[in-house]
C-alpha cells in the first residue's frame, strides 16, 4: 500500500551472523522517503545511507543511483529527483548487493489540463461541499466558485489523485470569535485522498485554512494558495504525511504548520514536506489556546514522529516569539533533528531584541537562513508581498464583508473612559480594509484607515467630547468594494 510504504524507511540490513540483536558487523542501506508525489518540474532530495549496527555511516561506503523511467523521473548522483513527465517510475540506490527504492508519481499542472473526469463548481456558494467519495483522477473546477457559508467545514474533498483548483472559501467569524469555536472551523478537510492537488485557492477567517485529515492523504500538494487570518493552523498536517507546498501565501497564522498527532497515527518519522517559495506570517489573535492576548504560536507544531522538513526559498515573517514553547511542540526555527535540506531562506524577526530560538544559517554547505530586522527586514518581506501578488491577481469580485471587533475596550482593556483614550477595533478583509469608523451611540467619533501593528485600528480619542454617562461603542469596517459590517456594541462609560 502506498500510504503505507511512505511512513517507512526503506532499510535492508546485511547481517553477518545470524539472528539476535543489531551489531557491529550489521550494515543497512537506509533511504528516505520511500514514496513521493511531485509535479512536472518539481525537485525532492532523497537521502540514501549505509550505516553500521550502531546507527553510524560506514566509513568509505559509497551509493549509486539509477531511475526505472528516465522520461518520468530523473535522478543524479547525489539522489536529487526531478520530474520529467507525467507518470510513475521507481527510484533505486544500491550499494554493493543490497538496495532501496523509493517510488515516485509525477503529475501535471495545472490540473485541469489532465486526463480525469471534472466537477465543476461556479458563482457564490451558501452551502458546504462535501465531495469525498470522488472518482480517481476527478478534477474539482472552482475557478469562479466563491464559498460564503456558515458550515464550520465549507470544504470536503476526497479520492484518489483528485484535484481541486481555483475559487476562494470567506468565513465570517468576528476576530472576538473564541479560540474553541474556530479551532472546529476548517476551509477544506481532505479525506481518503492520496496524491491530492490543491491549487490556486483562497482561504479567509477559519481555524485550519486546510486539513489533510486522514492516514490515507500521503503525497499531498499545495500550489499558489492563498490562506489569510488562520485563527489555529493555516495547514494541519496531522497524520504525518508526506507532501509539498509550492508559492504559496499564508498571511496570517496563528500556527504555521501543524504536524502533531492528536489520535494514532503511523510513523512519519520517514516521511518529507517540502516547503519552497512560499511566505509566512504569524498573527496574533483576539482569542488563544492560551497565554495574554493578543498572541500567536509558532511556524511548526511538530511532533517527535513528525516528518522530515525540506526548506528552500522560504520567506517567514514574525512580530513576536510564540506564546507556547518547545515542550507543547511550537518551534519558531526548524524543529531540531527534523531538517532534511535547506537553502536559501529568509527571517524576518520583527519583534523585540533578538529572534527567540537559534536559526541554522547553512546546511550541507549551503545557506539556510538570513535574518532581516527592522525597517530592512520589514520593506523586504513587503516587497515580497507585492511580488506574490502580482503573481497570482485574482479575477473575482469582492464578496465577503471585512470581520471587525473591539478589542480594547472589548475583548480586553476598561470600558471606563477618562480623559484621553485609545480606542482599538480589530478589522480584517479577505482583501483589504479600506477604514474603520468608531461610533457613540451612532454618531461617529473618528476614522482610521491605517492598520498598526497589523490588523489593529486604534484611535486616539478625547472624551471629553462626549458628556458623562453610558454609551454603546461600535466600529464599523469597510472594505475597497464598499462592504461594510459594524462590531457588536461594547458599554463604556465617560467619565471626567
Amino acid at each position: 500500500m502506498t500510504s503505507t510504504r511512505s511512513l517507512l524507511t526503506a532499510t535492508l540490513v546485511l547481517l553477518a551472523g545470524c539472528g539476535g540483536p543489531a551489531g557491529p558487523g550489521q550494515r543497512s542501506l537506509t533511504l528516505a522517503p520511500t514514496a513521493f508525489t511531485l509535479v512536472v518540474g518539481e525537485t525532492v532530495q532523497l537521502a540514501g545511507s549505509v550505516r553500521d549496527g550502531a546507527g553510524n555511516p560506514v566509513p568509505g561506503a559509497t551509493v549509486s543511483w539509477a531511475t526505472s523511467d528516465l522520461s518520468v523521473a530523473r535522478v543524479d548522483g547525489k539522489g536529487l529527483v526531478t520530474g520529467s513527465a507525467v507518470g510513475s517510475a521507481e527510484i533505486s540506490v544500491v550499494s554493493g548487493s543490497d538496495t532501496a527504492t523509493a517510488a515516485i508519481t509525477v503529475r501535471g499542472v495545472p490540473c485541469l489540463n489532465q486526463p480525469g473526469p471534472t466537477v465543476t463548481i461556479s458563482g457564490p456558494q451558501d452551502s458546504a461541499l462535501d465531495k469525498t467519495s470522488a472518482a480517481a483522477d476527478t478534477k474539482f473546477d472552482a475557478s469562479t466558485a466563491q464559498f460564503l457559508t456558515t458550515a464550520d467545514v465549507a470544504t470536503r474533498v476526497g479520492g484518489s489523485a483528485v484535484c481541486y483548483h481555483g475559487g476562494q472559501v470567506v468565513g465570517q467569524g468576528p476576530p472576538s470569535t473564541t479560540w474553541t469555536i474556530m479551532h472546529d472551523r476548517y476551509g477544506m478537510v481532505v479525506r481518503d485522498a492520496p496524491r491530492f492537488l490543491m491549487e490556486g485557492v483562497t482561504f479567509f477567517d477559519y481555524g485550519d485554512g486546510m486539513s489533510m485529515d486522514d492516514q490515507r492523504d500521503d503525497g499531498w500538494t499545495i500550489r499558489n494558495v492563498h490562506v489569510k487570518y488562520s485563527r489555529d493552523d493555516c495547514v494541519e498536517n496531522d497524520f504525518l504525511n508526506s507532501g509539498t507546498i509550492d508559492s504559496s501565501f499564508f498571511d496570517g497564522c496563528y500556527d504555521g504548520m501543524s504536524s502533531l498527532e492528536y489520535t494514532r497515527v503511523l510513523d512519519g518519522s520517514a516521511n518529507l514536506v517540502v516547503i519552497r517559495n512560499s511566505l509566512w506570517r504569524l498573527q496574533a489573535m483576539d482569542q488563544a489556546y492560551s497565554g495574554p492576548l493578543p498572541n500567536h504560536n509558532a511556524f511548526w507544531k511538530w511532533g517527535a514522529d513528525a516528518p522530515k522538513l525540506a526548506l528552500y526559498g522560504n520567506v517567514f515573517r514574525a512580530d513576536a516569539g510564540s506564546e507556547e514553547g518547545n515542550g507543547a511542540g511550537m518551534f519558531m526555527a526548524p524543529p531540531p533533528g527534523k531538517l532534511a535540506d535547506c537553502a536559501n531562506n529568509v527571517m524576518v524577526w520583527l519583534g523585540p531584541g533578538a529572534f527567540p530560538e537559534a536559526l541554522p544559517t547553512t546546511f550541507d554547505g549551503k545557506s539556510c537562513f538570513t535574518l532581516m530586522t527592522g525597517a530592512t527586514g520589514l520593506d523586504y518581506w513587503n516587497n515580497r508581498v507585492a511580488q506574490w501578488k502580482t503573481a497570482h491577481p485574482s479575477a473575482l469580485a469582492d464578496i465577503g464583508a471585512p470581520i471587525v471587533s473591539l478589542f480594547s475596550p472589548g475583548v480586553t482593556g476598561s470600558a471606563a473612559l477618562t480623559g484621553g483614550v485609545s480606542l482599538t477595533a480589530t478589522a480584517v478583509d479577505d482583501d483589504s480594509v479600506a477604514l474603520v469608523v468608531f461610533r457613540m451611540n451612532g454618531d461617529s467619533i473618528g476614522t482610521v484607515a491605517v492598520a498598526a501593528p497589523p490588523t489593529k485600528y486604534t484611535l486616539t480619542w478625547d472624551s471629553h467630547g462626549e458628556p458623562n454617562g453610558t454609551y454603546a461603542l461600535t466600529a464599523t469596517a469597510r472594505d475597497a468594494a464598499g462592504h461594510a459590517t459594524t462590531s457588536a456594541a461594547v458599554t463604556v462609560t465617560v467619565s471626567n
